[in-house]
């Protein structure tokens, strides 16, 4: 049997914090500055195992070193401009569809040579120039123009010109189309060369992001120097940009270095006009990433944290991990492939490296609860697993929460054994934990006391239950050991059975209580309350009266509510106050001491019988029942402040009687 209706209740709870923590953990990812790196790896690790290929006919041609060095130019100076001429020219020659200049042509210079290089950009079929943003000062505005290359070429190439603009990251990787959103107010170099090529873009903003093609773009890429000994006709038709390699200086001291997401594992830059031209391939063919909404992300995280935090705490901890693994794998997968097939990317890492492990740890965290919930539990109907001990059914005695066997060890030694059950605490498994702990703390000190039932051995705990061993009380029935079936403990019960109206002399009430009054001192000494202190609980070991049934004793916790949950009915002292206190054990004794010396019910008292008080020598029960009556009065502080007192007042007692 197992705690069905309360486990479901409890599992739902866990798998609901589970949850919540895992949605939190990505939404907090997601919404602040501390999941900027896992976003920008989601989005690096894309193009990590694979890109879409390139199939337009395009061609870029860089000003590299080698080429620095070929037409010896000069670093940090402009480039000639009639290498310019010469290579447009060729260019025109060849049939080229489309060139872009990813170089600023400011202002005049050499008449002659400004002259050369315009006429070389009308004979082009199309061409757009490379304008550069300049910032607006102004008081109370805010903002930025373009600056357009000088009339005589701006004219030459039909006004068509676009801003030369990037946009990285703060690590320098540029992942988004400038301006974001995109178009702005005016074009980009990519936006106008696309449309110059045929794209139809819209007006409608849009946030775009770049996919790259490749660490080195895939396309052809040549030196300035080898573009001009190319065969006739080798451009015919092409897409050609023309821009400058990494690592060469520009005019203006700027650095045309700019990362990628390759860059993280080949730790290569790119150059402004490779990115120009992905973004102008993705313009045109339309490339370009796409983040879902806000609110569809936030429904994404809040969706995946509840699968992952409200599922992985109901595995075991290998299948966890085993998910945890395969979920990793196939989210990896489902991203890229979702990038590559729909053009849609979001932050995805976050869902493996933020919601999963938080949603594992809680899982791990949780585990032993669960495990332990679904487990099935030994029922009170079953005898437990005893290893070395032998054990007689059925069993001579049964609790709230276990039964009591006579055993027999393989040494041949009898002894009692209990078993508690978890499924018998199925409204707060609590009681059972404290239980073990109370007898775990109990069994070294319950051979120091005389008035105390020692306990030899305690199990670990089992498949739902605990057992631990004691010392065999004495049997109201001799030769038991031949029929062990026979065996039936002596306590203060089964003791009185036969007697007149149940009752025992006040002079062997006097030594049950002055004994059980010093075993009870000595517990209470240890910071233990027994908690259910009656006549069932107290046996006789060798005729020797002992506190019984140590399950129920614990720590003195004055404020502890699971006192009202323990003890007997008529022996605990009358509400509002709690047992599990050293009073509560005093009243609970001076009950048993009532019931002893009366005969009666616990509900009668303070009742006493007329014979009684007629009896032979009554001053004697007169003594007695005055202690009785003090140790039961119903506000603790009437009562015996400590057990060593109850003791005291029933040795005096008794010395007065012969």
């Amino acid at each position: 049997m197992k705690p069905k209706w309360v486990n479901w209740k409890q599992k739902v709870f866990i798998s609901a914090i589970g949850a919540l923590l895992a949605a939190a953990c990505g939404l907090f990812f997601l919404l602040t500055p501390f999941g900027d790196a896992l976003t920008d790896a989601s989005y690096d690790y894309l193009f990590r195992f694979g890109v879409q290929p390139i199939t337009n006919n395009v061609a870029l041609i860089v000003m590299d070193n080698a080429a620095f060095d070929r037409f010896h130019q000069v670093r940090g100076q402009p480039w000639d401009r009639e290498l310019h001429a010469q290579l447009l020219n060729r260019l025109a020659d060849d049939g080229c569809s489309l060139v872009v200049m990813d170089s600023f042509f400011r202002e005049p210079r050499d008449a002659r040579v400004d002259e050369l290089l315009a006429k070389a950009m009308k004979r082009q079929h199309r061409i757009v120039l490379m304008a550069e943003q300049s910032q607006v000062t102004h008081p109370g505005l805010e903002g930025a123009q373009p600056t357009l290359p000088a009339g005589i070429f701006l004219n030459a190439a039909g006004t068509n010109w676009g801003v030369g603009w990037l946009n990285p990251d703060l690590d320098f990787c540029v992942r988004r189309h400038w301006p974001f959103p995109s178009p702005g107010p005016y074009p980009s170099l990519s936006w106008a060369a696309a449309v110059q090529a045929g794209a139809w873009l819209g007006s409608e903003p849009q946030e775009r992001w770049l996919r790259y093609y490749g660490p080195h773009g895939e396309w052809a890429c040549m030196s300035y120097q080898y573009a001009l000994t190319q065969p006739a006709g080798y451009f015919q038709n092409r897409l050609v940009f023309i821009g400058t390699q990494p690592k060469t200086s520009l005019p203006d001291g700027e650095i045309d270095k700019f990362c990628t997401p390759y860059t993280r594992w080949t730790g290569e830059v790119s150059s402004g006009v490779e990115i120009q031209l992905t973004a102008f391939l993705n313009l045109l063919n339309g490339d370009s990433l796409k983040r879902p909404t806000a609110p569809v992300e936030w429904l994404i995280f809040i969706a995946f944290g509840f699968l992952a935090g409200g599922g992985l705490c109901r595995l075991p901890i290998k299948p966890a991990l085993a998910a945890v693994s395969g979920a990793m794998l196939v989210g990896g997968l489902a991203a890229i492939s979702l990038s590559y097939f729909t053009n849609y990317w979001f932050p995805w890492l976050i869902v493996l490296l933020g919601q999963i492990p938080v949603a594992l740890i809680w899982a791990v965290a949780m585990n032993r609860r669960l495990a332990a919930w679904d487990r099935p539990l030994l029922s009170m109907d079953s005898p437990p697993k005893t290893p070395g001990y032998k054990l007689v059914n059925p069993p001579f005695g049964q609790g709230a929460y276990g039964k009591v066997w006579l055993g027999r060890n393989r040494a041949g030694k009898w002894c009692a054994l209990k078993a508690v059950y978890l499924s018998r605490f199925e409204h707060n498994p609590d009681p059972y934990e404290r239980e073990y702990s109370g007898v775990l703390k109990y069994q070294p000190i319950s051979d120091r006391h005389p008035g105390l039932l020692r306990v030899d051995f305690v199990s670990e705990k089992q498949d739902g239950y605990f057992y631990y061993i004691m010392e065999l009380g004495d049997s109201l029935k001799p030769g038991w050991e031949k029929n062990p079936a026979l065996y039936a403990p002596h306590d203060l019960v089964s003791g009185r059975t036969g007697l007149e109206n149940k009752r025992l002399p006040i002079k062997e009430c006097l030594r049950i209580g002055i004994i059980l009054s010093e075993a009870l001192d000595f517990l209470h000494g240890q910071g233990m309350t027994h908690r259910d202190i009656k006549p069932q609980n107290i046996i006789f070991v060798n005729g020797q009266p002992k506190l019984a049934d140590v399950g129920l004793m614990t720590d003195i916790r004055m404020d502890d509510p699971e006192r009202t949950l323990v003890g007997t009915p008529g022996y605990m002292p009358p509400p509002p106050e709690r047992p599990g206190t050293p009073q509560a054990d005093i009243y609970a004794l001076g009950m048993v001491l009532y019931v002893l010396s009366t005969g009666k019910s616990p509900g009668l008292f303070p009742e006493i019988s007329t014979t009684l008080v007629s009896a032979k020598q009554p001053e004697h029960f007169m003594a007695f029942n005055a202690i009785v009556l003090k140790a039961c009065q119903p506000y603790p502080a009437s009562r015996y402040s400590t057990a060593s007192q109850l003791r005291d007042a029933l040795k005096e007692a008794d010395g007065k009687i012969p």
